[in-house]
């Protein structure tokens, strides 16, 4: 077999993710006929497989955009009846699951939906069927420099649209069929969290078995994303390779006697055949997960490459299971799991199948390890760095410490627990072998947290510099011989350093972030950066913006805040406090009625360079009135002028038009994201601001930016710019020049955000 020819398909789906919006479903099938139609010629069957494998994932793409929720039609309120898919996931107060609706209902809805109850009445169940009182809006997420995309992640899950229970289920009963084993895995998931003592182990147990996350707190899971032993809770190769392993010795072993009855068999072939079953049913077992996947697949490459006395490459096994994978999922790299799976094993391939095998004994299997640390740190620098945007010093001895204790304790331990568990077994021994292995690897990794050589985050990079910082990696892995590697390190520069947006001394930036339904500004200057409103929370660290704030930080090269501005007490504005609680002692603080800090009083100000700020609103002595007591903030320089208003109305801004009758904004920062009580004709005609910015959610239940105060932008001659269209919203003032408007949305255009204005 030509293993160039699954490699071409592959890489035509992979090419196709970058494509800003598919075409027509009808031009994407015409393609791919044209393609499978070439595929009979030899001489253009790789560049057809190239095509076809584009137009597939392009024909997907199109597909599912067809089918997702409208954003026309959010907040329609429906009765749908369906089935219960997967396992629900409870937070809190609130269950998490999705919803297969029933076809031939009314209203045209997408094959998947993503529910959200809060406080149910009722035990979810998979394969259970309802009828539920929907509220369906759109999928969105939040879109800011460095933060990660939800919109693309529930792509790749194929979920369509997103919905809450609004009012009374009514329960169908039960599917026969239907999540007859998600029902196994929600069952075995509780039986492991009952009998395991520590909280934080019995989650493991669920998540290392059975890949359900579930019961994981944040703070867990930052731990293990802290060291860089994350991906231990994948369930691929040595999951699957274990009970593949296992079966095989059984099986050979107790079904030895069928190899009697014919003389095509023989042990080893019976030990393969049990082997693959017993993986693939531990494979749905788990979830069926993409690591999974790929492991199977490799797996089944391989046996079926002995059973007909084949030779098979690692590399080949690797890229049959990547073609595989996008044949059956093409919306599979969408998801950054698929990266980080086929990337750790593609780097641990190419760094030592050039290499003999290493000496034997427990020193060898200790170098052996210790080089396949070495090997991944480097080769997945790139996604690391590129895309999750940290550093993890201690992951390399973090993992030489839990590597061997997962898999020559915890996982063996575990997996015979669950089988024990299947068949109605006494499991306590096993149980407790695998809580204590927990215990001590959750106290390694707290002791290595702790270390100052931690967890570093570091400024993300572009398409380019990724690309040839993977060329280096893999240059740097070569084997011994290898011409230039050191020529590795030079190509990692521009990913270690890379080049970072400079902002002249003259000019002034403001970020507005995308942080849902609140507000939070960062305005920069030469000399200073500051913070207006801490966006919406629960002010002890449940908050958006300790999810964007270093993701933005790190984007433009600053690592500090010199001053913070809270605009007024409401979790809108000020409930992102609890993520700035350890450096509010560091940084100069104003706030309405000095709710923390300094109160801000109308006529205070001070100047960063060229720039001044001033306190517009409120003056001394007035009384506490919410949102009408908002710091008003006013920043004029030579590039022109900016307003933040927080969350006052009509009467206040009458009010600062009586103070000041000279007042303008190039930037004016809309009130409470846009509500119909601010922005009168008469303030916008006298502030006569070229842009308005809007921050509130992709799906604001009060329709904000409110249709009327669109209407008076619009006969303004105002631009009208939301965070719900367009993310995170950048402007950049400058002398002698127009403002630069810059958004998220328009900087990565990509198909899924359609109908965006950006």
């Amino acid at each position: 077999m030509d293993w160039r020819l699954p490699l071409s398909f592959a890489v035509g789906v992979l090419l196709a993710t970058l494509a800003p919006a598919p075409p027509a479903l009808l031009w994407s099938l015409a393609l791919m006929l044209v393609a499978a139609a070439l595929l009979f010629w030899a001489p253009a069957r790789i560049t057809a497989l190239l095509v076809l494998g584009a137009s597939w994932f392009l024909l997907q793409a199109g597909i599912e955009s067809e089918r997702a929720w409208d954003r026309s039609d959010a907040g329609e309120r429906l009765l749908v009846t369906g089935t219960v898919a997967g396992l629900p996931q409870s937070s809190g107060q609130r269950v998490r699951f999705d919803f297969i609706p029933d076809r031939g209902q009314e209203a045209n809805l997408p094959r998947r939906i993503q529910v959200t109850w809060y406080r149910p009445t009722e035990y979810i169940r998979p394969g259970q069927r309802w009828a539920l009182p929907l509220r369906l809006d759109p999928v969105h997420g939040r879109l800011n420099p460095g933060g990660f995309d939800l919109h693309r992640h529930l792509l790749s899950l194929r979920i369509g649209a997103l919905a809450s229970v609004t009012g009374s289920p009514q329960s169908l009963g039960q599917s026969r069929w239907r999540g007859a084993v998600d029902r196994q895995r929600q069952f075995l998931g509780e039986v492991l969290q009952a009998e395991t003592r520590d909280h934080r182990a019995a989650a493991l147990n669920r998540a290392l078995s059975l890949a359900d996350r579930g019961g994981m707190d944040q703070e867990l899971s930052e731990l293990l994303r802290r060291t860089g032993t994350a991906h231990l809770l994948a369930i691929s190769g040595l999951h699957v390779g274990m009970v593949a392993g296992l079966a095989a010795f059984l099986g050979g072993w107790l079904l030895a006697p069928l190899v009697l009855t014919s003389a095509r068999l023989d042990r080893r072939r019976v030990a393969l055949v049990c082997a693959l079953l017993a993986a693939t049913g531990y494979g749905f077992l788990a979830g069926w997960t993409l690591p999974t996947q790929r492991a199977l697949i490799m797996l089944t490459v391989a046996a079926g490459a002995f059973l007909l006395r084949r030779g098979l490459q690692p590399a080949h096994a690797l890229v049959v299971a990547l073609a595989a994978i996008l044949l059956i999922d093409p919306l599979a790299p969408l998801a950054s799991g698929f990266w980080l799976s086929f990337a750790a094993v593609a780097v641990l391939i190419w760094a030592f199948a050039w290499r003999p095998a290493a000496e034997g004994g427990s020193a060898g299997w200790l170098t052996g390890l210790l080089r396949a640390q070495l090997v991944i740190a480097i080769g997945m620098l790139p996604l690391n760095v590129g895309v999750f945007q940290h550093l993890i010093p201690l992951a390399l001895p973090a993992n030489l410490v839990a590597i061997p204790l997962v898999g020559l304790l915890i996982l063996p331990s575990l997996l015979v627990s669950v089988g024990l568990i299947l068949f109605d077994l006494p499991a306590a021994w096993p149980l407790w072998l695998t809580e204590t292995g927990l215990v001590w690897l959750l106290q390694i990794l707290e002791a290595l947290d702790g270390l100052e050589l931690g967890y570093r985050q570091v400024p993300g990079a572009g398409l380019l510099a990724m690309g040839l910082a993977a060329l280096g990696a893999l240059w740097l892995l070569a084997p011994r011989g290898w011409p230039g590697r050191w020529l590795g390190l030079v190509l990692l520069l521009p990913l270690l350093w890379p080049r970072l947006p400079v902002l002249d001394e003259r000019a002034l930036e403001l970020t507005v972030m995308d942080v849902g339904n609140g507000l939070a500004v960062l305005v920069r200057t030469a000399d200073e950066v500051l913070l207006y409103d801490t966006g919406p929370g629960d002010r002890e660290g449940n908050d958006a913006l300790g999810r964007t704030l270093p993701g933005l930080l790190r984007s433009t090269g600053v690592d500090r805040l010199d001053r913070l501005v809270v605009s007024h007490d409401h979790r809108d504005h000020a409930g992102g406090l609890g993520a700035l609680a350890p450096q509010l002692k560091e940084l100069t603080v104003f706030s309405a009625h000095g709710l923390v800090g300094e109160a801000c009083v109308s006529g205070q100000g001070w100047r960063s360079g060229d720039w001044a700020f001033r306190f517009l609103h409120p003056s001394s002595g007035l009384p506490d009135l919410g949102a009408n007591s908002a710091c008003v903030l006013h920043i004029a320089g030579p590039g022109g002028n900016v307003l933040l208003t927080g969350g006052i109305d009509q009467s206040v801004e009458a009010r600062l038009l009586l103070e000041n009758p000279a007042l303008a904004a190039d930037v004016l920062v809309l009130s409470a994201g846009g509500h119909r009580r601010a922005g009168s004709a008469e303030f916008l005609r006298q502030v006569s601001p070229a842009l308005a910015l809007a921050s509130v959610s992709a799906v604001d239940r009060f329709g904000r930016p409110h249709p009327e105060l669109v209407n008076r932008l619009d006969r303004a001659g105002t631009r009208l710019v939301s965070t719900g269209w367009c993310g995170a919203i950048t402007v950049t003032l400058q002398p002698d020049k127009e403002p630069r408007l810059k958004t998220q949305a328009g900087q990565q255009p990509r198909f899924w955000r359609k109908g965006d204005s950006c």
